[in-house]
């Protein structure tokens, strides 16, 4: 600024002028960009944020999360929601519908054992009743399992001699090969509380031993659990054919605890088949191994793996439960919510439709 009111400034103060306000301006300029990094910064802690709620509001209905994971407020939740989709209208109250058959027990009319409670005097006089003062009886009945105790039967090959000098002796049963075995029954219900009822080997010892008073190791239900697989081997190689030559499949997977290590049960199913094998692997070696989907010509339905999409010879099908689940998960961030919701509401639709049609035999 000139040092007089009315002279024009030196170019030595326009020089400075002109510093100060490029320093003014470089200032400025810093803290714009200082700032924009910050709002940048922000708009990623934001995104982060909404990630990281994302990610703790999955549960098994909108994620590849197990149900086991589910805490117990969101499987009532999805409990509530089948309930829901299943009546097509407001969540069901718990217990026997209206207009449903009971499940009461019923009478016998044949029990296996009559037990009279016969009074022997009057309970007013005290007089002696006969057979004569008899009037009327009434029936209660109560349903009770047979004491259980383990039958030790031992099987003894005799031996004879013949005068011509042979010695001829009696042939066990086939299934009666050691010293000491387990019988078909005690097999069938060991094999069953394994495989049907999922119980782990120590805990099916235990209920042998508390139920049945049969005292069992853990390594002979391993035996007896392994033998069943191979009995079944002509079974599974039978479905295995089966689900071959059917023109639409259903495959998934799921991830399963083997004691320490982590498997995966890979399944193969339709509406009244159903292959499960299990498997250390999640891809291709695994499907291989089943045998079924590997040069399978149909259609698989499935929830876009990417060792599905190897299925060349195969058609393909993606899983509209897959799908909804997915579309749950993105519905949870707000933007995304209304056309997530909508399109999941016409995937529901077109299915109901297609139901309606089956049921009319439209296929």
């Amino acid at each position: 600024m000139p040092d007089k009111p009315g002279r024009p400034p030196s170019y030595e103060e326009l020089a400075r002028l002109v510093v100060s306000q490029a320093e003014i301006i470089n200032l400025q300029a810093g803290q714009i960009e200082t700032l924009t990094a910050q709002l940048g910064d922000i708009e990623q802690l934001k995104s982060r944020i909404a990630e990281l709620e994302r990610r703790l509001g999955q549960n098994s209905g909108n994620s590849g999360l197990p149900s086991s994971r589910d805490p117990a407020a969101e499987r009532q939740r999805q409990a509530d929601e089948r309930a829901k989709r299943s009546a097509g209208g407001p969540k069901r109250s718990r217990g026997k519908k209206r207009g449903t058959k009971g499940t009461t027990l019923e009478m016998s009319a044949n029990p296996d054992e009559i037990i009279d409670h016969i009074p022997e005097r009057c309970g007013n006089c005290g007089k002696v009743f006969g057979q004569s003062d008899q009037l009327r009886y009434s029936a209660r009945q109560v349903v009770e399992l047979p004491e259980v105790k383990p039958i030790t039967t031992e099987h003894r090959a005799h031996s004879f001699g013949c005068a011509c000098g042979h010695e001829t002796t009696g042939a066990f049963p086939d299934n009666v090969r050691a010293p000491v075995s387990y019988g078909p029954r005690t097999r069938a219900v060991v094999a069953y509380l394994l495989g049907r009822q999922h119980i782990p080997n120590r805990r099916v010892a235990e209920a042998m031993s508390e139920l049945f008073g049969l005292e069992i190791s853990t390594g002979a239900v391993d035996s007896i659990y392994a033998e069943a697989a191979r009995r079944l081997k002509g079974f599974i190689a039978t479905l295995v054919t089966l689900l071959r030559s059917l023109p639409v499949l259903h495959a998934d997977e799921t991830s399963d605890r083997l004691g320490t290590v982590n498997i995966w049960m890979h399944v193969v199913s339709t509406g009244l088949y159903t292959l499960i094998h299990a498997s250390t692997t999640r891809g291709t070696e695994a499907m291989e191994q089943a045998g079924v989907l590997k040069g399978y010509t149909g259609i698989v339905v499935h929830d876009r793996l990417a060792m599905y999409w190897k299925l060349k010879r195969a058609k393909h099908g993606l899983c509209a439960a897959h799908l909804l689940r997915d579309l749950a998960d993105v519905a949870v961030v707000a933007t995304q919510n209304l056309w997530a919701v909508g399109l999941a509401a016409l995937l529901v639709e077109i299915n109901a439709a297609c139901d309606a049609a089956r049921g009319r035999g439209r296929h």
